[in-house]
């Protein structure tokens, strides 16, 4: 059961790349990360164990208990997307006992499971500080393996039941995107409270003498005690590591045998109401009908829903952050340069208008059923998002030049922010048919695989980043330019008018010539697996 589970896993693998090529390209790009982090982990440990040997055993203490903390919470994202989930299992003549080694291993397999595994091996530089460290760190090393796999899958077969109601999954990925989005300013103030408690060196070894007896670090914990001499510690420890697997493991069987008999199914969104005001307001023409059905997807889709809020919420993180930092160092002002924040929207509005498509998966065969022409498709998405983004990124300008008080610079506010937004809008609207991206279908789990775009989004932002920056350039330019001389902000504005309408009409236009030629293409780059 274990070879058959473990080559399973493996073959859908396989095909997912032999189906995708753009798989093998986001597989390549996260290899590469992976790789470059696990080189940082590489040279940080051994200048740790050069310059601050004592500080190695508290350092990995904190690091292991990250990893275990990862794996655990990463389970909820990637649950859904499980092609072992124990469902799949539900109709065949086995038992939970038989069946959770092979899904253990299998997840030990993984491409996640086979990177632990190595920064488990490179935590090995820093325990030889100590061969009675270095010996109990080779000894445990499954054993943390274990820990990170068996705690994920307990965490996801808990909450299965939770996740599979809508509206929780909703709630998911909206506070999930939202931490994500807000994690550098969350490392700030764990920075900053990490530096209060006194010297880093006394409050690493703090933290580390906690995590050293809970659950998510008493594996590391065993090798630090040992370098230390501290046996008794160390068996304490270990008890605890070896606690948490058992009781992983009983709770894990227990969880997965009441799956295999009572499968969990996925509730739906409640009943879908008429748009009403929304259909009386646009005009009666195919591209009006698109914006329509834009406008209600982002209001009940969440993937849709916390790309708006982002555009709200980005900008004000960004001022947090900058806050934070001036403080840290003695003082906060706040300069006229602030007026050209809202600007930054522009980046992220190419990623939502170049994936539009992605989102609807194979829905998208009603337009090429319907003859709907691609100026039209191109035309409706982005007047669906102007409706809902030119409000808020008004909103934003108004508020920058509000702290500002620099109410003069709001034209120059306006041509910055509308300058690059629009022509990004035009260029992405281009991009987008050529290279849709791909979201995770409907019902599965918003935040798995694919909810980034995959390579084709990253490819896509590389292409519009530079025609943003030259189209948009005398924008944002003159925008620039008025915080000395204010009266080129009335200039900025213009650029952004004829500049930016320019690169909407062209990127609708050539864009839906493009979708005319490539809709079959599109359709099966949107709906394909992987």
């Amino acid at each position: 059961m274990v070879a058959i589970l473990v080559g399973l896993r493996w073959r859908q693998l396989g095909h997912q790349l032999s189906r995708n090529p753009w798989f093998i390209v986001a597989l390549v790009f996260s290899g590469l990360v992976g790789a470059g982090m696990l080189t940082a982990l590489a040279f940080g440990l051994g200048a740790l164990r050069v310059l601050s040997p004592d500080l190695v055993g508290p350092i990995l203490i904190i690091v292991g208990s990250v990893i275990t903390a990862g794996w655990w919470v990463g389970s909820i994202v990637v649950s859904a997307d499980d092609s072992l989930a124990p469902d799949r299992f539900a109709l065949l003549p086995v038992t939970a006992r038989r069946l959770l080694p092979g899904l253990v291993l299998a997840g030990v397999t993984t491409i996640g499971g086979i990177g632990t595994a190595l920064a488990l091996l490179l935590t090995w530089v820093g325990w030889s500080v100590s061969p009675a460290a270095l010996v109990t760190a080779i000894v445990l090393a499954p054993l943390a393996l274990l820990t990170c796999v068996l705690g994920a899958r307990v965490v996801s077969g808990l909450l299965a039941g939770w996740l599979a109601r809508r509206r929780t999954r909703d709630f998911v990925l909206t506070v999930g995107v939202l931490l994500l989005a807000s994690s550098g300013l969350l490392f700030n103030l764990l920075a900053s409270l990490v530096g209060r408690l006194g010297s880093p060196g006394e409050s690493f070894r703090l933290v580390a003498e906690v995590l050293g007896w809970t659950p998510l670090g008493a594996v590391y914990g065993v090798s630090s005690a040992a370098a230390a001499g501290e046996w008794a510690v160390s068996a304490g420890r270990l008890l605890v590591a070896v606690a948490t697997v058992i009781a992983l493991w009983a709770v894990a069987e227990r969880s997965l045998a009441a799956r295999l008999v009572d499968p969990i199914v996925s509730s739906g969104g409640g009943r879908v109401r008429s748009g009403g005001v929304i259909d009386r307001l646009l005009p009666a023409t195919p591209a009006g009908a698109i914006a329509a059905r834009t406008l209600r997807y982002r209001r009940r889709d969440p993937r849709h829903l916390v790309n708006v809020v982002m555009l709200l919420v980005f900008p004000l993180l960004m001022v947090a952050v900058v806050a934070m930092n001036s403080l840290s160092s003695g003082g906060w002002s706040v300069g006229p340069a602030l007026i050209l924040l809202p600007a930054i929207n522009a980046f992220l509005l190419a990623t939502i208008v170049q994936m539009d498509i992605a989102y609807d998966n194979n829905a998208i065969a009603l337009h090429i059923t319907s003859g709907v022409r691609g100026v039209a498709d191109r035309a409706g998405r982005l007047l669906g998002m102007a409706i809902l983004a030119v409000p808020l990124l008004a909103i934003l300008c108004v508020l920058a030049c509000l702290v500002t008080g620099a109410w003069e610079l709001l034209p120059a506010s306006f041509g910055a922010t509308f300058g690059l937004s629009l022509v990004v809008a035009g260029a992405a609207s281009f991009v987008g048919a050529l290279l849709p991206g791909r979201a995770p279908p409907p019902g599965a789990n918003p935040l798995g695989r694919g909810s980034a775009g995959g390579a084709q989004s990253f490819l896509a932002l590389i292409i519009v980043t530079p025609i943003a920056l030259v189209i948009g350039g005398p924008a944002l330019g003159f925008a620039i330019a008025s915080l000395w001389t204010p009266w080129l902000a009335w200039v900025s504005l213009g650029c952004a008018l004829l500049l930016g309408g320019a690169a909407v009409w062209g990127g609708i236009v050539l864009g839906g010539r493009m979708l005319d030629r490539r809709w079959p293409r599109v359709l099966a780059e949107v709906s394909s697996e992987g």
